[in-house]
């Protein structure tokens, strides 16, 4: 393979922090060197006067399929338009529906249409959750050249839902968990723990989840290797069904079934204690942190208390936005309004946690870094646009300023899935077209069973 030497105006990772008067070469894939005279190699050269290059983003949680799903339905929400909480009520009914409305084909456009959206935002390693009956997801991914860690939802009790009064729903124990399936496609598509292609298991949450397959999934776990996430204290339903069924807390319980260690990734954790925090912490798991999603919600991740608690702390767009600047910008205006400090959340702790903790997380020390014989997964924004100049850091004018359309050049592996702004793996029109299709056929169809609250189907366009 050709060599490419990046010469952008600076660099930054967690480890080497910003620097200027660097040139970055890429080799079979991985980062070569990183050295201070310009090569004499002969090679490919991408030059950018104001360019910034940084590690590419680990997006530690998602649901890629959702962005689209739910856009327009989840916004917006006020007191009296669900019957309780969003998740029961409204999320969990929609993707029923959605799973038995769509071709394999459909399914497979509406993930690459978000897919494509998330890596315009700067995600170059994905860890997604989605249902079993999403899992064109993989192929499509892999298509697209994207790292994806595909953690395929796993339920007990399926069929979540609502009463009118807002109490929540569930089936009776489903006899299929899902776990046999999520074998099945690791054993096919697993790369293995430096693979592009990762396979691991989602359990939906410990309200979903009988212990006997949390158990089950930790053993598994353990004996493979595989990618382990799962919500945990994420609302207020969530913890009176683990306390009224074990008498403890979400993250006790996931304590005590020993699923809190090194390589499980924690998603959103709001309800948390400072207490559950350390007791994270001194197990050495990880949160992923979507302040993004809650806020639209009014509700406040505490973005602050998980910095000063010192948990090892990643950032994913929940499928929301699919925006990693615009994610972690909400994340860092959120932690300086609820400390009161506005030196909390600096921009090189946010791009930390967003490159290198997300790869610590997942157990990758060669992503999230420009070090020499790293994965070569970049990024390359042009700070030349009015809203940057004249730059003082690069770092702060990127989380205060900066927008993903700004983006010249994703590579993952050495290969670039975006140059110049354009996707460069897919039709990004042809795919757009038949994801927004697809997803417009679901609406038809939870408009037609009376699926989508009243008040929230008023305010959407005939």
């Amino acid at each position: 393979m050709r060599s490419l030497v990046i010469e952008p105006r600076w660099i930054w990772d967690a480890a080497g922090g910003l620097r200027g008067g660097r040139f970055v070469i890429v080799q079979d894939g991985r980062i070569a060197d990183v050295v201070t005279e310009r090569p004499t190699l002969d090679a490919e050269r991408i030059a950018l006067p104001d360019g910034f290059l940084l590690p590419g983003f680990v997006n530690l949680h998602n649901h890629a399929f959702s962005a689209p799903l739910f856009r327009g339905l989840a916004d917006d929400i006020e007191e009296g338009d669900l019957p309780g909480d969003i998740v029961y009520a409204l999320l969990m009914p929609l993707g029923d529906i959605a799973a038995e409305a769509l071709s394999e084909e459909e399914i497979g456009d509406v993930a690459e249409m978000a897919l494509i959206e998330t890596l315009k935002g700067g995600s170059t390693t994905i860890m997604d959750v989605w249902r079993l009956q999403q899992a064109p997801f993989i192929e499509r991914g892999r298509r697209l050249g994207l790292r994806t860690y595909s953690c395929p939802y796993l339920f007990s009790t399926p069929k979540m839902d609502m009463t009118p009064d807002g109490r929540p729903i569930t089936a009776p124990p489903a006899a299929d968990t899902g776990f046999d399936t999520v074998m099945d496609l690791f054993r096919r598509y697993d790369e293995g723990p430096r693979g592009r292609t990762r396979i691991g298991f989602g359990p939906h949450g410990l309200d979903t989840c009988t212990p006997e397959l949390l158990t089950r999934i930790g053993r598994t776990v353990e004996e493979i290797g595989c990618p382990l996430t799962i919500h945990a204290a994420q609302s207020d339903v969530e913890l009176q069904i683990v306390r009224e069924r074990y008498g403890k807390s979400p993250i006790e319980h996931l304590r005590d079934m020993e699923l809190l260690r090194p390589g499980t990734v924690l998603a959103h954790c709001v309800k948390a204690t400072d207490e559950e925090l350390a007791i994270i912490r001194a197990q050495d798991a990880a949160v992923a942190s979507c302040p993004y999603a809650f806020a639209r919600s009014g509700l406040g991740v505490p973005f602050a208390r998980f910095l000063d608690s010192g948990v090892r702390l990643g950032v994913g767009t929940d499928g929301v936005g699919l925006d990693m600047v615009a994610e972690l910008r909400a994340a860092q205006m959120l932690a300086k309004v609820q400390a009161g400090r506005g030196g909390i959340a600096s921009a090189e702790a946010m791009l930390r946690s967003a490159t290198a903790g997300g790869a610590t997380a997942i157990g990758r020390d060669d992503l999230g870094t420009l070090a020499k014989g790293a994965a070569a997964d970049l990024l390359l924004f042009d700070l030349s646009a009015a809203r940057y100049q004249p730059v003082w850091n690069p770092l702060q004018a990127l989380l205060t300023s900066g927008v993903a359309a700004d983006l010249r050049l994703l590579m993952v592996d050495g290969v670039a899935l975006l140059r110049d702004g354009r996707v460069t793996t897919a039709d990004e029109a042809a795919v757009t077209r038949r994801g927004a299709a697809a997803i417009r056929k679901v609406w038809d169809k939870a408009r037609a069973l009376g699926r989508i609250p009243a008040r929230v189907a008023a305010r959407g366009a005939a």
